[in-house]
C-alpha cells in the first residue's frame, strides 16, 4: 500500500499527487501537522520532518524528485497517463517558425483579436543585462475576466494578469510560452475563480492554435 505524507498547500506534494494520478495509483494521503515539531509520526519514520514522504511497503522515499523517479520507474503508465499529464501541466508552449520579432507581432495581433489587452512589454535586458534583449514578456489581461476575478477574490492578484514569453530558439526561430491561467489560481481553492480563469484559458488556447 502506498502512503503519502503531505499537505494540500505544499507544491512539492502536489507534484507527487499529480504523478500518482497520472499513473492511476491508489494511495492513502496522510495530512501532517503544520508545525514541523508536531510531525512526530513522520520523524519516527524518516528522521526528518520535511514533506512529501512516500512509503510503498517497506520502502521510504523523501524529496519529490526522488519519489517521482521511483514511481515512474516502478509502475507502468496507463492509457490515459498522457492526458492526465497534459491537463496538469500549468504552462503552454509552442514552437513558431518565425523570428522573435515576427512572432511577437503575430502574438499581439492574435491576442487583440481574442479580447486580450496587452498591459506591458518587458525585454530581458530591462530585467537584467545578462538576459537577451529579444527575450520578451508580455503581461496581458482579459478585462471582463479581471473584473469578475476581482469580485470573487480581490486578494488573488495573479488572476488579473497573465505572463506570456517569446523566446528565440536555437535555430533562430521562436518559442512562445504562457502560464496556465487556471494553474495560477488553483492553490486558492476557489471554484468560481477557477471557472473564470478557465474561460481565459480557452481563449489562450485559441491564440496558441493560430500562432
Amino acid at each position: 500500500m502506498i502512503t503519502l505524507y503531505q499537505t494540500e498547500w505544499c507544491p512539492y506534494c502536489h507534484r507527487v499527487r499529480q504523478v500518482l494520478t497520472e499513473l492511476g495509483l491508489t494511495y492513502t494521503a496522510v495530512s501532517v501537522p503544520y508545525l514541523s515539531e508536531d510531525r512526530v509520526e513522520l520523524m519516527a519514520l524518516t528522521g526528518q520532518s520535511a514533506i512529501p514522504v512516500l512509503t510503498d511497503g517497506d520502502r521510504v522515499y523523501a524529496d519529490s524528485d526522488e519519489i517521482i523517479d521511483y514511481l515512474r520507474s516502478t509502475y507502468p503508465k496507463p492509457e490515459d497517463a498522457a492526458e492526465h499529464a497534459a491537463h496538469g501541466a500549468w504552462r503552454t508552449a509552442t514552437a513558431v517558425s518565425l523570428s522573435p520579432r515576427a512572432a511577437l507581432a503575430r502574438l499581439r495581433e492574435l491576442l487583440e483579436a481574442k479580447g486580450f489587452l496587452v498591459l506591458m512589454e518587458v525585454h530581458g535586458s530591462e530585467i537584467d543585462d545578462r538576459l537577451p534583449e529579444d527575450y520578451v514578456i508580455l503581461q496581458v489581461t482579459v478585462p471582463p475576466a479581471a473584473v469578475k476575478a476581482l469580485d470573487i477574490d480581490p486578494l488573488a492578484p495573479v488572476a488579473m494578469m497573465l505572463p506570456i514569453a517569446v523566446v528565440q530558439s536555437e535555430d533562430g526561430k521562436s518559442v512562445v510560452a504562457a502560464a496556465d491561467p487556471v494553474g495560477l489560481v488553483w492553490l486558492y481553492g476557489e471554484p468560481a475563480l477557477s471557472r473564470v480563469q478557465g474561460l481565459v484559458k480557452k481563449r489562450l488556447k485559441e491564440v496558441f492554435a493560430e500562432l
